[in-house]
């Protein structure tokens, strides 16, 4: 007797075709999307903002008042009150507008000039305190809040004084800080006649000729912030002197600020992402390449300045290399940046094409 055959099941793996054996493919959702994107984006957000309220509320509520008794009072983080008083400033447009405010913390840092550095300490250990290092880390600090000042009657003295001298190589760095905190006082004030003055175009002119190139460079930086004739003559006496690098490029962005044209060649050279002299001395090729971005960054954005200062300026010779970085694949931020810079250009394009 013969058995009947056999019949498969109508879902046997034998009768399935691959298409139904996966799931059926349906385009996202919005709330995948959401979940997916905006909800994580919203959380980024909301922590972000918890953190800025909150140092907005550390700074904004500070009473600099209390930070300068703090500070007299000589303790260990009187640094930190320097550094915290600083902050309040650059946050409050009240309080950097306030004359009296100005002239304590400026008595404070004169009292504190007449006083003699704590000596180094040697074979301190590593956990120890650094007295000498605390206190030239406050008088940094206090130069850098008197640079934060819309008034500069009380501030400009101390810090002409401040800038002028040093004897070690660590407390350089309140010279330095002297100097930069003078640049932005004089982007600050609208009192042309006291960042003018004879007294800050000499010290000026000295650190312009200082030996130490640090001391030249922050020197350019705020000449060009000051840019009377005077200083502009000087900056251009500054172009034409053999120069660390990093001095000849600030000078020459500086007077491309400043609407003068003397610049052009610097700035050509600055915008040659091939050449080495801006880059040479740094460490690793990481450090390298990122100087070389800045550099690029820089002269991109003293083109710019130039062109909107001085729009008579035959700018002709910049056209070429602006447009080389606008395909340049290196950085994608050097690419966007030159672009800006074709627009401001496109006069001198236009002439070159014709």
């Amino acid at each position: 007797m013969s058995q009947p055959a056999s019949q498969e099941p109508a879902n046997s793996p034998a009768k399935i075709s691959p298409d139904d054996a996966l799931p059926a493919v349906n385009p996202p959702s919005a709330g995948f999307l959401i979940q997916l994107f905006v909800i994580p984006g919203i959380i980024v957000l909301v922590i972000v903002m918890v953190w800025l309220l909150f140092t907005w509320l550390a700074f904004m509520g500070g009473d600099p008042d209390s930070y300068l008794k703090e500070m007299r009072q000589n303790k260990a983080n009187s640094w930190q009150q320097a550094y915290n008083l600083s902050e309040v400033l650059r946050q409050n447009e009240e309080h950097r507008r306030d004359a009296g405010l100005a002239a304590s913390v400026a008595d404070f840092l004169s009292d504190l000039l007449d006083q003699p550095l704590p000596p180094a300490t040697a074979g301190r250990q590593q956990s120890q305190r650094d007295p000498r290092g605390e206190e030239i880390r406050r008088r940094g600090f206090l130069c850098k809040t008197l640079g934060e000042f819309y008034v500069t009657d009380a501030a400009l003295p101390v810090l002409i004084r401040a800038a002028s001298t040093h004897d070690q190589e660590d407390d350089l760095r309140v010279r330095l800080a002297a100097l930069e905190a003078i640049a932005l006082l004089a982007e600050n004030t609208e009192d042309r006649a006291v960042v003018e003055s004879s007294a800050l175009m000499s010290l000026l002119r000295e650190s312009s000729l200082n030996p130490d190139h640090k001391i030249r460079l922050r020197a350019a930086v705020a000449l060009a912030a000051v840019g009377s004739d005077e200083a502009l003559d000087c900056l251009q006496q500054m172009l034409d002197q053999p120069q660390h690098v990093d001095v000849h490029y600030n000078v020459a962005t500086g007077l491309a600020r400043r609407g003068k044209p003397a610049c052009i060649e610097m700035l050509r050279e600055m915008l040659d992402p091939y050449e080495s002299r801006g880059v040479a001395g740094e460490p690793s090729q990481d450090a390298r390449q990122f100087k070389q971005t800045m550099i690029l960054l820089n002269a991109l954005k003293a083109v710019r300045s130039l062109a909107e200062s001085d729009p008579e300026a035959d700018l002709s010779s910049l056209v070429e290399p602006v447009r080389q970085l606008a395909d340049w694949k290196a950085a994608r931020q050097v690419r966007l940046e030159a672009k800006l810079t074709l627009v401001v250009l496109q006069p001198q394009r236009e002439a070159q094409d014709r």
